[in-house]
């Protein structure tokens, strides 16, 4: 497998296209207090960046300070910053110094003023930051030796034990352990060089234990991976390798590092242990990994520098190390950048690739939904997430923004495995939008038959009904049947004298017809093998105002058609169709129709941030789909919106969240992120409610950014008699919060009485008329098919706030001569 992951010897400078987190870290520092990186650099005593690393990564002679009182000062005096400002000692006027918030002994402040503003945000983290400050110095005793404490064996079986209580249930009282630290030389040492009072007793405790949390965190997920993926080191030795490992899990790394696991699966056959990645810090674990296994009931840890799709070609490949039953990722941060992305992407398509069992960790759940967006956009089979209840129960402070409310190691986990299924794999029927019920849009509910045959009879069951007397196979008299129109093979009739009557109206529609019936059978391709993949766009948006325009940047379409055509899927498509099939130039107009229908969604919605002058370059944009029903959410993909990214190239990000009460559960029935999304992506995700249910429940209590845009696709309430109850709340309020909304409709009837509409309700109306993107494919409108047949998206009207009036003086009486 060839590697476009950045060389490892590019200049050590902060920056975002690299695959060290610690250069990403240091550009993250200095975005949020500018200078922050290098006053570490400084404070540790070590001249540039690549010292740093090489320090850390065991290349070079470690940081050394002359005692320890420096060690302590100038670890505490990379935090010292104004919180509220973001000053640097080195930026304050003469005779200025920060002075240390006396409640937390955390956050700094140049001046009082600064503090007084910073209240409101610092005041709900004020008690947390005070453990945190606590931690990062007790954490000391980690390099002493003093931590982690020795465990004792476990008198529960692996499945009895599902959280942190569970586990403490198992070691008894922990004082008397915790307070032979507490008061043991080492800890003596450390608060008489810390510069700053020595906590009480029970917060010595309780930083130790969270210390040792954090530390038998990434154990305990190993082996929860372990059983949540039903493999038994009883039954056979393991291998796990530990993807993305760096100086937080190697730094200090002992060979016992993982002995917990001896205590989860007493007597095993074996456990391997694998530390890959290109931060890994030289030390006693480094060392090669097994060929063969090792000695029964122990743990063996070895550690590998390098990018660990390298280390597969390299050592895994060559049978030079064993492949792995587990693949296990400690926070990998490859949403954060694309340079980390860029790392980790030839890992990821590996491991889906190989089909090997993965567990990944995060910090928190905005972690975890970006994380989560991505393994999807690479169609990785996701078996579950959330959050994980062996959580490190330590805070972790972002350095340069401390009043973020602290994350914890491992807080979240990811567990996936190969690709994602094709959902073709158990035919299913997709709908057909009609006008039927008053007009009101309806789409046939997703269908499970047990034969592609039977899908197809019932699909066609659902059309059965004489298209002049509307008399239904039950109604028929014994021995009689409905029969189907030779020319369209779409409507039927149940004798020659219905047929005959109707044919002055039939024969005006029955070309149409005939590709509708072609479409509804070349439809059931769409999962898994339609939309055909397209092309980066050539020309910018404004230059791309409708189909022909978009079609000359794709190219011959013709082979990407044929290869769908002569594929083995589409020639059984008509064999259990019960129809002949059409020729090679219908079938590819048919795929295209079908193609046009999903291209439309994101292609107008495009259209609308044209029209209200969003640009998503400047800054991310959020957009709600409402009234989002099985038409939009049925087998949908969290890749259905990626046209954006080729329309907007290097934006900032852009987030849709399809809304509506007949959301069909699926990849995309997930929470909306409550900020921006990764930049240069687009998240898609779903929500079923009503659309002011929604923002009253998760918009207004800030789980999810306002919309910049509303869309609607056919909402479909000039027909409703249920308006008060369904739309009404939503129309009044996009217009009372002025949100820019564009909605489209079917046909030109619809859109004229849903402008009537939204003109009684005095709506701010900023244009209307014929869609540049509508569906190519027509669809047959209603249960009389003679009808001229409807195309989604095909028109469009916008709005935004209330109409402005004005108030027209009365002429004054003329007075008398």
């Amino acid at each position: 497998m060839t590697s476009q992951t950045p060389a490892l010897t590019q200049p050590d400078t902060p920056r975002t296209d690299s695959v060290s987190s610690i250069l990403s870290g240091f550009y993250s520092l200095d975005s949020g207090v500018p200078g922050l990186s290098q006053v570490i650099l400084d404070k540790l005593n070590v001249k540039d960046y690549g010292e740093y690393r090489a320090a850390v990564e065991g290349k070079a002679k470690g940081i050394s300070f002359r005692s320890h009182k420096e060690m302590f000062k100038k670890m505490e005096e990379t935090f010292e910053f104004c919180t509220g400002c973001n000053k640097l000692p080195a930026h304050l006027a003469e005779g200025q110094t920060l002075k240390r918030c006396v409640k937390c002994l955390n956050v700094y402040y140049c001046a009082k003023d600064c503090q007084r503003k910073d209240w409101p945000l610092h005041k709900k983290v004020c008690k947390m930051l005070r453990l945190v400050a606590i931690d990062r110095l007790v954490e000391w005793l980690m390099f002493t030796g003093d931590l982690p404490l020795p465990t004792e064996k476990w008198c529960k079986p692996l499945a009895e034990v599902n959280n942190w209580d569970d586990w403490l249930g198992m070691q008894g009282d922990l004082a008397p352990r915790l307070d032979a630290i507490s008061s043991a030389a080492n800890m003596a040492t450390l608060w008489k060089n810390a510069g700053r009072p020595r906590p009480d007793d029970s917060d010595l405790r309780g930083s130790l234990w969270r210390i040792q949390s954090e530390f038998l965190s990434r154990v305990l997920a190993v082996g929860s991976a372990v059983r949540h993926f039903g493999l038994d080191p009883h039954a056979k030795p393991l291998t796990v390798h530990i993807a993305g490992a760096s100086h937080n899990e190697t730094m200090g790394a002992r060979l016992t590092d993982y002995d917990e696991l001896n205590h989860m699966f007493p007597g095993h056959q074996g456990i391997e242990i694998v530390l890959v990645g290109p931060e890994v810090v030289d030390g006693a674990v480094t060392r090669p990994p097994l060929r063969a296994f090792g000695p029964r009931q122990r743990v063996y840890v070895s550690a590998h520098k390098g990018l660990y799709h390298q280390f597969w070609e390299d050592v895994v490949e060559k049978e030079e190390a064993a492949k792995p039953d587990l693949v296990v990722g400690f926070h990998p941060g490859f949403h954060a950048n694309q340079g980390l992305l860029e790392g980790w992407l030839p890992t990821l398509l590996l491991l889906r690739d190989y089909d090997i069992p993965s567990f990944f960790t995060v910090y928190s759940e905005a972690e975890l939904e970006s994380s989560l967006h991505i393994l999807l956009e690479l169609e990785m089979h996701i078996r579950d997430s959330g959050k994980n209840p062996f959580a490190a129960q330590k805070p972790e402070q972002r350095h340069s923004s401390p009043n973020k409310a602290p994350v914890f190691c491992n807080s979240h986990y990811i567990r996936f495995q190969g690709s994602l299924p094709r959902q073709d794999e158990e035919p299913r029927l997709h709908g057909t939008i009609e006008k039927g019920g008053g007009g009101r849009l309806v789409h046939f509910s997703t269908m499970t038959s047990h034969s592609q045959k039977e899908t197809f009879e019932k699909m066609e069951e659902s059309f059965q009904i004489c298209a002049c007397c509307e008399t239904r196979p039950d109604g028929l008299s014994k021995g009689r049947s409905l029969k189907r129109c030779s020319g369209c093979l779409n409507v039927y009739y149940c004798c020659k004298a219905c047929q005959k009557e109707d044919w002055p109206k039939h024969k005006t529609f029955c070309p149409q017809l005939r590709l509708a019936a072609i479409d509804r059978v070349v439809g059931l391709l769409v999962e898994g093998f339609l939309p055909f993949p397209t092309e980066k766009w050539s020309k910018p948006q404004a230059e791309v105002k409708g189909w022909d325009d978009w079609l000359a940047m794709q190219g011959d379409l013709t082979s990407r058609l044929d290869a769908l055509l002569k594929g083995a899927n589409t020639r059984d498509l008509w064999a259990g169709a019960g129809r002949p099939p059409p020729g090679d130039e219908d079938l590819r107009q048919s795929l295209w129709r079908l193609c046009s229908e999903f291209f439309s969604r994101p292609l107008t919605v495009a259209w609308a941030m044209r029209l209200f002058g969003l640009d998503p370059h400047s800054k991310p944009l959020t957009v709600h789909l409402v009234g989002a029903g099985p038409a939009e959410t049925e087998a949908a993909r969290p890749t259905d919106y990626d046209e954006l990214d080729r329309m907007f190239p290097g934006h900032q990000g852009v987030t849709i969240v399809l809304v509506g009460p007949e959301v069909v559960d699926g990849p995309v029935v997930r929470p909306p992120p409550s900020g921006a999304g990764p930049r240069q992506r687009v998240y898609v995700s779903a929500h079923k409610g009503l659309y002011h249910q929604f923002w009253e429940d998760v918009v207004e209590k800030e789980e999810v950014a306002k919309p910049d845009l509303v869309v609607g696709f056919h909402p479909g309430f000039d027909a409703s008699q249920g308006l008060d109850q369904g739309w009404l709340p939503t129309l009044l309020l996009l217009r009372d919060y002025e949100i820019p909304s564009l909605f489209t409709a079917l046909d030109e009837t619809e859109m004229t009485y849903s402008l009537q509409i939204l003109l009684e309700l005095e709506m701010d109306l900023k244009g209307s008329g014929v869609g540049p993107f509508p569906s190519l494919k027509p669809q047959a409108a209603g249960s009389r098919p003679n009808k001229p047949p409807v195309y989604c998206n095909s028109h469009y009207f916008c709005f935004q706030g209330v109409l402005e009036t004005v108030e027209v003086e009365e002429p004054e009486e003329a007075g008398e001569a």
